[in-house]
């Protein structure tokens, strides 16, 4: 072989040794980035239950690191906690139209509103009322005090206290978490490189996004709870002697008495009914049978 073939060979075997210890080193750029977007995606649908564990402290998402604080409720602070404080009275007033525009009057003296309230009268000429407002709960005393003062007598009351703190804190906790992974589903979002990964990242971020209003929902309503006290007032008039509200009509009396002595008669009948089938049914089978056993007595004593 001349020395040209020689190096020309040589060429050759460098060219595919090259080749072959390529092939065997690693996948190619193109693997290398599905690869990549793949585990992506696993980082991504994993993060929210790796990180409310705290199992993980870094998201690494194409070498770029996302901080993690695992959520914990830590120490409650006393300042920090929330309470839903809900209140119950019945009143005795003298008038239930001014019972409801005083509990009215407190409710807007303690900054509050009146949520829901109804006033009507009975049969019997008597009114009735209740009304339920809502006042910061840092004056629910001051406003129960208030509202006791317009009644002549407080019937019964009671309070219930509803300690909501570590509720509260609880989704506080998740809805952290919820946004941290907003954050890295945007952060792929924007790296996507196949239309297929766009759609899964778009749909698990679609997911994400609901999760998180639907925690807001949540914290705004506890907040609401705690922040405005619930205070229900029944309100009834004392029994005293007055006027009846009502005129006196005396043709509905007439016809009043008239249907209870029509129902009277009726009984009467009903009940003459029931004594005439019974006598019937029972005391002739009876008398019948009482009869027949006279007669045979009577005859062996005659016998005799």
């Amino acid at each position: 072989m001349t020395p040209k073939q020689q190096l020309a060979a040589g060429a050759v075997v460098l060219i595919l040794a090259i080749a072959i210890g390529l092939a065997q080193s690693g996948p190619s750029i193109y693997e290398s980035y599905q690869t990549a977007s793949s585990v992506d995606m696993d980082y991504a649908k994993s993060y929210a239950n790796e990180a409310a564990l705290g199992s993980v402290d870094m998201l690494e998402l194409r070498g770029e690191a996302y901080p993690i604080d695992p959520p914990t409720a830590g120490e409650i602070n006393v300042d920090d906690q929330r309470i839903i404080m809900t209140g119950y009275v019945t009143l005795d007033v003298n008038d239930i139209t001014e019972g409801v525009t005083g509990v009215t009057d407190v409710a807007e003296q303690f900054q509050g509103f009146v949520q829901n309230s109804n006033a009507g009268e009975n049969g019997n000429g008597s009114r009735y009322g209740s009304i339920t407002i809502r006042v910061p709960v840092e004056t629910y005393e001051d406003a129960l005090a208030a509202i006791r003062a317009l009644g002549v007598r407080v019937v019964n009351e009671s309070t219930n206290a509803e300690d909501i703190t570590e509720q509260f804190t609880d989704l506080e906790a998740r809805l952290k978490v919820a946004r941290e992974e907003e954050q890295a589903y945007l952060a792929l979002l924007s790296r996507a490189g196949s239309v297929s990964d766009l759609l899964q990242v778009q749909r698990e971020l679609s997911q994400v996004r609901t999760r998180i209003e639907r925690l807001e929902g949540q914290i705004q309503y506890l907040e609401n709870r705690s922040e405005l006290s619930t205070i229900s007032v029944t309100l009834q008039e004392t029994a005293s002697v007055r006027i009846p509200t009502k005129p006196f009509q005396p043709g509905e009396a007439i016809k009043g008495a008239a249907q209870s002595v029509v129902v009277a008669f009726q009984f009467i009948a009903t009940a003459l009914i029931w004594v005439v089938i019974l006598g019937v049914g029972v005391a002739l089978p009876i008398g019948i049978i009482a009869w027949i056993v006279y007669r045979v007595w009577k005859h062996r004593t005659h016998r005799v």
